[in-house]
Formats: structure tokens, C-alpha cells, sequence
């Protein structure tokens, strides 16, 4: 498993690099081409809603590349595909469609339910 997981987390390490490295760009050419322009009251909230979506795109990037970086320290270590809450293996249709799953199902269900029931 590991022969092909690695180099496919190695390479969404980078994706994720990519594109986090794109939208510092946009944002700072963004920065630029409105330096010293007066705008239209409906110009700026266009603009502060594209810059809210940039902020959340980055933010939830940004989570998946800690999540990557995780699965690959758990490669390294050898507790890859463990759940780290019980122990006990993740399941490998679970580790195939989120190759850097923590947790196993019935603990992520578990976990759902009880930030439900605090809401």
C-alpha cells in the first residue's frame, strides 16, 4: 500500500502547495490593482465577498495540507491506517476514499453525534 500511497500524497502535498501559492498571488495582485482607485459602494462589496471566498478556500487548503502532512508522518512512523482514537484498523474503502482519514467510521460517527447533540 504504502508503494503507491506515498508518491500520491507526496504529489497532493504539492497540489495543495500550488494552489495555496496561486492565491497568495491573485491576492496580492488584487492588493495592487485596487491600490489608490476610489470604487463604487457595490464595487467594494464585490470585493470583500471574493476576498471572504479566497479566505475560506485558502483556510480549507490549508486544513487538508496539515491533513496530508499528517498521513505522511504516520507512513513514516508506522501507524498509518490506525484509528487514532481506538486503535483499531481504518477500514480500506475508508483509507481509499480519504487516504488521510484519522479516524475509522464508527468513531467518526461517533464523534458526529456528539458535536450534534451539543448544538
Amino acid at each position: 500500500m504504502e508503494s503507491t500511497l506515498r508518491p500520491w500524497l507526496e504529489a497532493e502535498r504539492e497540489r495543495l502547495r500550488a494552489e495555496l501559492a496561486l492565491l497568495a498571488e491573485d491576492e496580492r495582485t488584487r492588493s495592487i490593482d485596487e491600490c489608490g482607485y476610489n470604487s463604487h459602494l457595490a464595487d467594494d462589496a464585490t470585493d470583500t465577498l471574493e476576498v471572504e471566498k479566497d479566505v475560506a478556500l485558502e483556510r480549507h487548503l490549508r486544513g487538508i495540507l496539515f491533513e496530508v502532512e499528517h498521513a505522511l508522518e504516520r507512513l513514516h512512523d508506522g501507524t498509518y491506517g490506525r484509528c487514532e482514537s481506538c486503535g483499531q484498523p481504518i477500514q480500506p474503502e475508508r483509507l481509499a476514499a480519504l487516504p488521510y482519514a484519522r479516524v475509522c467510521v464508527a468513531c467518526s460517527q461517533r464523534s458526529a453525534r456528539r458535536t450534534e447533540a451539543r448544538r
